[in-house]
Formats: structure tokens, C-alpha cells, sequence
């Protein structure tokens, strides 16, 4: 990419090939729209961070006189991937196929910006022409896709894989109530990591937070406490500060304080600060050092917001 304002050339083609792989290596095409699933929640959750009609929720923003770390999110991601995902589904991904060869031909070892993508996708079908298909691509809705904020059409998904994810989440909600449900680990055992993802965050997502003691069983019953997966063990502590489990308070810090991934990080502080801030606050103070440049600023920016200048 030329500049960040062309972050999603970088980022939406490694989503969009990434959710190409998977469905191979797992040798089952519902990944792709499992994927496509996780993916619309983390744009969705972006999009919540900023408002629907902010400029950072653009796909190529302007951002003139902006520092680019704080225009950082999914949206380059995502939308970039639903782009694609549009285009492939546009002409068919047997002939987007060797438009992705002809397009990493093209400009390999080079920088690239989204005008010169936009061309190479024109010209490409205008001198390999089939019938209607030049048509076709000169419909795209290019201003549309890439400088109108908010959310892109959502795709038709099968969403069988994430639906498990939801059932199990449901009965964890209805826990008590007579439901007759008795947590085991077997429950998870035809589980992917991913849809442990999709479970913690339909629980995170729920209008009534459980009780801390049910996610205190969860937490022994699944052993989420002793996992090892950064991925799922901040969801879970995300999901335990949510629910006021104070078990778990020095745990998250701890996590929050020893990985340095924003999209870990950011969350932890956030719901950290909403139940014991001086924790949060300590956790930094001690961790600050250890955190990248990027990083260590929107956790202080979060704190300010948080606790006000004297943060």
C-alpha cells in the first residue's frame, strides 16, 4: 500500500485469502461462512467503537491531519474482505481466480494504492472478456464500497457451525431456571476453537450478565482458567469482569499486563476500569514499559477517559 488510507489493499486480501485456506485445511467449506460470521461481529463491534457514520468507519478514509493508529480497527479487515468476498461473488470465484494471480503478478514488490486496484480489476476483465462479464464489474458501486461509512450489505451466511455456539450459550443463560442443564466438559468436545470464541462472546453479548458463580463453574468445568489460548482465556476474563466475578480480577490484570495485542489489551482495561479501576490503573503503571508505543497510548487515552486527567 501507498498510505495508510489504503490499509484494507494490505489487510482485506489476507482476510479474504486467510477464509480461503481454512475451509481446504479443514476440509469443510462451512469455515468459510464460520469466518465470515466472526468477522461481521468484529466489524460490527468497531463500528459500535467509532458510530455508524464516523469517518473511521470508512473502508479508505481521509485521514488528513489524523493520526492513523487511532483510525485502527477491523474495518480495513473486514470491509476489505467484503469487498472481495462481493467481487468473487460478483463474477465467480473460477474467474476471480486468475484476476488474484494476475493482480499479485502485477504488482509484486511494489506499492500499491486503491485506484491502480480498482484499474487492474477493470482492465483485467475488459481485455479477458466473456459475455456479460465487463458488464458486470463496471456496476460495481466503487464510491459505495469504499468512502461510505458505516456497515456494507451483509452476506448470506450458513451459520450451522456458529448455531451449536449460540444453543450451548442459551442454556448457560437459562441455567437455574429449571432448565435441567448440567455443565460438562463434553460439551465442547466437537468444539473448534473459533466457536469457543463464538460462545464467550454470545454470553459477553447478553443483555443480563451470568451470575459470578456460574462463570466460576465454567470456568473449572471447561478449564478456561488454566487455558493457555490467549484467545479464549480473554474472552473468558472479559466475560468474568462482566459478570463481577471477582475471582478472576488479579488473573485479567495479570493477562492484560503480559500480552501486548490491542485487540487483547483494550477490552481487559475497558472492563477492568469498570470494576476496579485502581486495579487498571496499577496494572499499567507496572506494564507500561513492556507495551508497544501504539499500545501503551490508547491504554492511557482509555484511562483518561476512564478516570480523567489525573489518570
Amino acid at each position: 500500500m501507498v498510505s495508510w488510507e489504503h490499509f484494507e489493499l494490505n489487510e482485506g486480501w489476507n482476510t479474504y485469502l486467510e477464509r480461503r485456506i481454512k475451509p481446504a485445511v479443514q476440509k469443510d467449506d462451512r469455515y468459510w461462512d464460520f469466518s465470515a460470521l466472526l468477522g461481521w461481529k468484529a466489524l460490527s463491534d468497531s463500528i459500535a467503537q467509532f458510530r455508524e457514520d464516523h469517518e473511521f468507519t470508512k473502508l479508505m478514509p481521509n485521514l488528513e491531519g489524523k493520526d492513523p493508529d487511532n483510525a485502527f480497527s477491523s474495518v480495513a479487515y473486514e470491509k476489505g474482505f467484503l469487498l472481495l468476498y462481493y467481487l468473487e461473488e460478483l463474477v465467480g470465484q473460477d474467474k476471480l481466480e486468475p484476476f488474484i494471480k494476475h493482480y499479485f503478478t502485477t504488482f509484486k514488490f511494489k506499492s500499491v494504492e486503491t485506484s491502480e486496484f480498482k484499474k487492474c480489476f477493470y482492465e483485467f476483465f475488459e481485455k479477458n472478456d466473456e459475455p456479460g462479464y465487463l458488464k458486470l464489474v463496471s456496476k460495481v458501486q466503487w464510491h459505495k464500497w469504499l468512502s461510505e461509512p458505516g456497515f456494507p450489505q451483509k452476506p448470506d451466511s450458513d451459520t450451522s457451525l456458529a448455531d451449536v455456539c449460540y444453543d450451548l450459550a442459551k442454556k448457560w443463560q437459562s441455567k437455574g431456571d429449571k432448565s435441567g442443564f448440567k455443565p460438562a466438559k463434553s460439551d465442547l468436545s466437537s468444539f473448534s476453537g473459533q466457536q469457543i470464541y463464538v460462545f464467550l462472546e454470545a454470553l459477553q453479548d447478553s443483555a443480563t450478565p451470568l451470575p459470578a458463580k456460574s462463570v466460576e463453574l465454567m470456568g473449572s468445568t471447561y478449564a478456561f482458567e488454566k487455558s493457555k489460548n490467549v484467545e479464549i482465556v480473554s474472552r473468558f476474563y472479559v466475560l468474568a469482569l462482566r459478570s463481577r466475578a471477582e475471582k478472576y480480577y488479579d488473573d485479567a490484570a495479570l493477562l492484560a499486563g503480559s500480552v501486548g495485542r490491542m485487540r487483547f489489551v483494550r477490552p481487559l482495561y475497558r472492563e477492568l476500569l469498570k470494576v476496579k479501576p485502581e486495579l487498571a490503573k496499577q496494572t499499567f503503571e507496572r506494564h507500561k514499559d513492556f507495551y508497544h508505543p501504539i499500545c501503551r497510548g490508547m491504554i492511557e487515552k482509555i484511562l483518561v477517559k476512564e478516570m480523567g486527567s489525573g489518570a
